[in-house]
């Protein structure tokens, strides 16, 4: 099975660290964003891996190509393009299911367990799912203006989407149907053709530099 990593965009929000890195090459405790991704994936006996870059990307593929020299990894640059633009530019190299990455999100996602729930759904494609934790303390407050409850960021009734996707080779040629990749999973989950997969487990996105100072703080969570 082939894993796809998504390493395009630009980071805007991290800027002025992105003027010069690409966002997955961010450190975390000296190490590359990108690089705790990869472990992962090839913990897991992947040995598959397409690197989809656009932003800085020639950075990517000189710093990773000298790092995971003896790995079978490819470089697929298309510029500035939506994902699904991406995903589309190196079809012709895929020739079965595969699994899609964010390449700035450090994850302790069981994959054996992601393609056993998506094998016992066989839907069009599965998603992981992480908790939604709020980032304000919850306060009730009753018709007299009393507060009966507070609750210091408490997780949500709610999930969030932390890429990590199992998709089925089927509905590869779908795609080029469309022309964003938001667009393409909104209507697969119009049809109800998506199935989640619920993480509990350690999770880290590094979209801000305040994001950046906790993965710094909580990265040994990923490493355990």
């Amino acid at each position: 099975m082939k894993a796809l990593i998504l390493c395009g965009g630009k980071g805007e929000r991290l800027k002025p660290l992105t003027n010069n890195i690409p966002k997955p090459m961010i450190q975390i405790n000296k190490k590359p964003i990108l690089e705790y991704v990869i472990d992962h994936i090839l913990s897991f006996n992947i040995d598959e891996i397409i690197i989809l870059t656009g932003y800085k990307g020639q950075l990517i593929k000189d710093q990773i190509s000298d790092k995971y020299i003896n790995k079978n990894i490819i470089f697929s640059n298309s510029g500035d393009v939506d994902i699904i633009k991406r995903i589309n530019n190196v079809a012709s190299f895929i020739d079965d299911d595969f699994l899609l990455f964010y390449g700035d999100t450090i994850s302790d996602v069981n994959i054996n367990a992601l393609i056993k729930h998506h094998n016992m759904l066989n839907n069009e494609m599965t998603m992981t799912l992480w908790p939604l934790r709020s980032q304000f303390g919850i306060i009730d407050i009753n018709s007299e203006n009393i507060i009966y409850s507070y609750k210091e960021k408490p997780l949500l009734d709610h999930w969030i989407n932390i890429g990590y996707f199992y998709i089925n080779y089927r509905i590869l040629s779908n795609m080029k149907k469309y022309d964003k990749f938001e667009l393409f999973l909104l209507d697969l989950i119009k049809k109800r053709n998506v199935s989640g997969f619920k993480h509990k487990g350690a999770h880290i996105t590094v979209n801000t530099i305040q994001e950046l100072e906790e993965a710094e703080a909580n990265i040994n969570m990923i490493n355990k």
